[in-house]
């Protein structure tokens, strides 16, 4: 009985289930493939930059060799060789392509540039391949494809492609003949008396030489006076380490068939020749070998940029994070110092307190003992409203402290962003110059929570029945905004005048609280504050910092994670390195 299945990643067929033979050892390699694809069609470079474009370019170039020509030439390496002829503006590869046809295939003409889509000739059983497998990033509207069948023996083994002119004016047609020098088993590289010296030839010819594909080099239009030209050329050819042997073919100027656009036969018999033995039983495993593992090779070059390439992107967002990240943690570091130099809220708030509680009575009541502290306290704090506007007016000033602070952040961040190319993209159309709308309520609400955080706190310290009772006495409010008072009432920092006042407020605060709950206590019910109140500054203005995270998350999620691509090319070359060929 015929059954199949998979195991690991390799397809077995087996007639005894206990003795499984592998019959497909290439499948191992094209699922790697897939799965490198795969991981190279999820990357996008979105990080705005100068590189974007090429970056980009180099991701979609090498999903292309592997979903265009190895995974469909591997799944089916009984498919006749690719053979695409590549040339430069008026190098005349229709003309060949013609000449080698005996009939017009494409169009050639005065008027550049004249290939303007990739035109493939095929045996007719054979033209379904170059829509469905071959070129299948073709054959839409916007990539049209010209796909005509012929009766020609050669085709059985063989198909040819006429590309769009590697330097043409127009860019899509470039990007063409890019795609197609990876989807060839050989290139025909065609070029002309007058453009053989050209540098973009030369660049596409290393190109060519990067993916380690056979190479024919066809001279075109060489008029009859110009043998040293020719051997000028081979000379140029022979020094950048091509190897010519039989490779090389002169196909002089000459008068061309107006009715199929062809050469005389006799001029093309020897490449004919060429080809056919290149595709004939002899050569063919060596040319789809050579094909196949040179791109291989060059998907690992590939793949090393792209990686490289995904860091650098990483490396970038990092850098515009860190700028951004600093200048929070730059505030978050001034809050702290304010905080502990008594300049955090000053003015108003401290004033209207200690005219209501009298700082110098308090000082007088706390050395009188504790009947008169407690008799002073019921009359000061009873049923005032004082207490509870001094605790309102001190969260909105703490408030507007994080409100104005997260703007100086931000302003600080943005200011940092637009000294960079990718920065200052990012900063456009968004509001990021000035604190996040929902700032104001979330720093509000951070205040709110510390301030009845405050409450739980002075219930833990009150520990024993008679101080609970004595807090009771005084009013929970009162005791908490003596406690909110005593973490802001510092006098580091302040000069002049500001020090006694100051130095006045924070004793009447200490000995009120000493008073209440023992010094060590007191001492630790105030650092305990400090702490909390420290932490939720650092909560807020790293929410409102977060925005520029968010802004870089979104430009950089769609970067594989670093060492993936390399990691998955390792699989690809260790199953081709134990692939046996064709």
């Amino acid at each position: 009985m015929y059954r199949e299945g998979v195991t690991e990643s390799r397809i077995w067929v087996w007639d005894n289930p206990r003795m499984p033979v592998p019959v497909a050892p290439v499948a191992d390699l094209r699922a790697a493939l897939h799965a490198l694809a795969e991981l190279i069609d999820g990357v996008a470079f979105e990080l705005p930059g100068d590189g974007r474009a090429s970056r980009n370019s180099l991701c979609e170039e090498t999903a292309w060799s592997i979903n265009e020509y190895l995974l469909p030439r591997l799944g089916d390496l009984d498919a006749p060789l690719v053979a695409v002829l590549i040339g430069s503006t008026g190098s005349g590869k229709s003309t060949i392509l013609n000449s080698l046809a005996r009939l017009q295939i494409s169009s050639p003409g005065a008027i550049r540039p004249t290939t303007t889509m990739p035109v493939v000739w095929s045996a007719h059983r054979h033209t379904d391949r170059y829509r469905e497998g071959f070129l299948s990033g073709y054959g839409i509207a916007e990539q049209p494809v010209q796909v005509i069948g012929g009766d020609d023996p050669m085709l059985e083994r063989l198909t040819l492609i006429d590309a769009p002119d590697f330097d043409s004016v127009v860019e899509r047609h470039r990007k063409i003949a890019d795609d197609l020098l990876a989807v060839g088993d050989v290139i025909i590289f065609v070029t002309s008396a007058q453009r053989y010296a050209d540098a973009v030839p030369w660049e596409f010819l290393e190109k060519a030489r990067s993916r380690s594909v056979p190479l024919l080099f066809v001279a075109n239009r060489i008029p009859s006076e110009s043998g040293d030209l020719i051997v000028d050329y081979r000379r140029l050819l022979e020094e950048k380490g091509f190897d010519l042997g039989d490779r090389f073919f002169e196909v002089a100027e000459q008068t061309i068939d107006p009715v199929i656009g062809a050469l005389p036969d006799s001029t093309v018999v020897n490449l004919r020749w060429r080809l056919q033995a290149m595709a004939g039983e002899a050569g063919r495993s060596g040319v789809l070998e050579t094909s196949i593992r040179g791109a291989i090779i060059e998907l690992s070059e590939r793949t090393a940029r792209l990686e490289q390439a995904i860091s650098v992107e990483f490396d970038e967002a990092e850098a515009l994070r860190r700028v951004a990240s600093a200048a929070y943690e730059r505030q978050i570091e001034e809050v702290i110092r304010s905080l502990g130099s008594g300049e955090l809220i000053r003015g108003e708030v401290i004033d209207r307190w200690q005219q209501f509680i009298g700082t110098g009575e308090l000082i007088k009541a706390v050395t009188e003992g504790a009947s008169r502290v407690s008799s002073w306290a019921r009359r000061v704090f009873g049923g005032s409203r004082v207490v509870s506007e001094v605790r309102a007016d001190a969260g909105l000033e703490l408030r507007d402290v994080l409100v104005r602070r997260a703007d100086l952040a931000a302003t600080a961040a943005a200011s940092a962003w637009e000294l960079d190319a990718a920065g200052a993209a990012l900063l456009g159309g968004r509001t990021l110059w000035r604190h996040a709308d929902e700032t104001d309520a979330e720093a509000g609400h951070a205040v709110e929570d510390w301030l009845v955080g405050l409450s739980e706190m002075i219930g833990e310290a009150g520990e024993s029945k008679k101080r609970t009772a004595l807090i009771a006495s005084y009013g929970l409010n009162s005791v908490a905004v003596a406690v909110i008072l005593g973490v802001f009432l510092q006098t580091g920092g302040l000069t002049g005048a500001e020090v006694g006042v100051a130095a006045g407020a924070a004793a009447a605060q200490q000995k009120l609280l000493e008073h209440l709950f023992g010094s060590a206590a007191a001492r630790s019910l105030i650092e305990t504050a400090r702490t909390r109140i420290e932490e939720a500054v650092g909560e807020v203005l790293k929410a409102d910092g977060a925005r520029f995270g968010r802004v870089l998350d979104e430009h950089t999620d769609a970067l594989a994670e670093p060492g993936s691509l390399a990691s998955s090319y390792d699989r690809v070359r260790q199953l081709a390195e134990a692939w046996d060929g064709v």
